[in-house]
């Protein structure tokens, strides 16, 4: 299927100035000559003509055609530039269909891009990073990482570890011809270590800026959490009731503090019940706190803390994530200021969901992110790139360990080769289809 011709709209459905079609594939020079009647042109200058449905004229346009292997997918290549009309592009779309060419998945230029060696699987995610950014600071994060070639910096730890590689395999061939000389294959290893590590060091707040910050809302049935999930998005949401157990499983937002972009979830009041359907929801409830880089405690600000309270709270302890303390309903004549105390060297704030008076936890959570989310260097910013590279990064600390209780040297080859395979995986020179189908499914159909 690769060795075919695929086109795809690459503007957005609508009424516009310009409509863009792009085609690529290894039939591009007939469909040049079946639709626009031109047999001599040169790659990357532009022309204009008729698009043609065999002798009727079905729109006057612009076009570049790119010879293989300069262009984005690295394959032949068309780009129409079009009226913008719904109507218009969709009848050129379609004379391109009838003339050789299908139409193309999501991301699947993109992926015949990585796959004719025109880009790796990094700076692909980074330019579908670009395109879905939310904020300031997913659009910098992604940038940094497309723009100052974070690629590079990853492909020089490889050639590292292929040397050392090399020269593990020539001693161990050859050792009686091996001479002594001054390499330390331990230095060497260590020196690679300490370059991963600085790549993988900042990748936690690159992927909270492009992906965004996960936050949990906690409390026990009736706190106030889904009052508060609709006092930050300003508008409801959540079902409110004053019945302890109405939200029986998660809620998934997103939204914006000031910049920083939040998925947010207000999860089932966490408490002991025999109602299966409130169970699951707690156990949903728990696997969110646990996913979740930040936790929004929320406690009823109008009653003594509880059982259910203290529970709760040593549960979060036990995880050891970011939290802040709620103490909601601050505007009711009930409301204990003594609670406010309860929690030792936490960060603690009294809000009033119910009349959205939740300023100063906006303000404290972009007080909590807004410097590690300015992404000054180029880093890893998906959970798949970190998570690869962190296995790279073991097999390199096991062949150190290794090396340092004189383990032979076959041994240390094992890992050495498993984190180059790791890296290869990250950069896509070692894949699988399914991790390309898996990777390209959110891309743009056009892209």
């Amino acid at each position: 299927m690769i060795y075919d011709t695929i086109a795809a709209i690459s503007t957005p459905n609508g009424t516009g100035a310009l409509s863009i079609i792009r085609v690529s594939g290894k039939d591009i020079i007939k469909i040049i000559d079946k639709i626009l009647k031109k047999k001599n042109f040169e790659s990357k200058k532009m022309y204009y003509g008729w698009i043609y449905d065999n002798d009727e004229k079905v729109d006057e346009v612009t076009w570049v055609y790119h010879k293989s292997p300069n262009s984005y997918t690295g394959e032949e290549m068309l780009e129409i530039f079009g009226h913008g009309g719904k109507l218009i592009t969709y009848k050129v779309y379609k004379t391109i269909l009838k003339n050789g060419a299908r139409p193309a998945v999501e991301g699947e230029f993109s992926k015949r891009a990585v796959l004719n060696g025109k880009m790796d699987l990094i700076k692909a995610e980074s330019i579908n990073d670009v395109i879905h950014a939310n904020t300031e600071y997913a659009l910098k994060a992604s940038f940094k990482q497309l723009s100052e070639n974070l690629s590079k910096k990853i492909n020089n730890i490889k050639e590292k570890l292929l040397n050392v590689a090399a020269r593990i395999e020539v001693e161990m061939d050859y050792p009686d011809d091996f001479e002594e000389d001054n390499y330390d294959l331990e230095k060497k290893l260590i020196s690679i270590k300490e370059d991963s590590e600085k790549i993988l060091k900042n990748s936690d707040n690159g992927i909270i800026a492009v992906q965004g910050l996960k936050v949990t809302i906690v409390g026990k049935p009736n706190s106030g959490k889904s009052t508060l999930l609709n006092a930050l998005l300003k508008k409801d949401r959540a079902i409110v009731t004053d019945i302890p157990g109405t939200t029986r499983d998660t809620i998934e937002e997103s939204l914006n503090i000031k910049g920083i972009y939040l998925k947010i979830i207000d999860t089932a009041g966490i408490r002991e019940t025999k109602d299966i359907v409130e169970k699951i929801g707690v156990e949903k409830s728990k696997k969110s706190i646990d996913e979740s880089d930040l936790i929004l405690f929320v406690v009823d600000g109008t009653n003594k803390i509880s059982k259910e309270d203290k529970e709760i709270y040593e549960y979060i302890q036990k995880k050891n994530k970011k939290r802040i303390i709620l103490i909601n309903k601050k505007d009711d004549v009930n409301f204990k200021e003594d609670l406010l105390n309860k929690f030792n060297k936490e960060i603690v704030l009294k809000i009033s969901a119910k009349n959205q008076n939740v300023s100063e936890l906006e303000d404290k959570i972009y007080e909590m992110y807004y410097k590690d989310l300015d992404i000054k260097d180029p880093t890893l910013i998906t959970e798949r790139q970190k998570y690869t590279f962190e296995e790279a990064l073991e097999n390199i600390n096991s062949a150190i360990k290794g090396i340092s209780q004189e383990i032979p040297n076959d041994i240390i080859m094992y890992d050495i080769k498993n984190s180059i395979k790791k890296i290869m995986e990250l950069t896509g020179e070692d894949y699988t289809e399914e991790l390309l189908n898996k990777m390209f499914s959110n891309f743009c159909v056009g892209k």
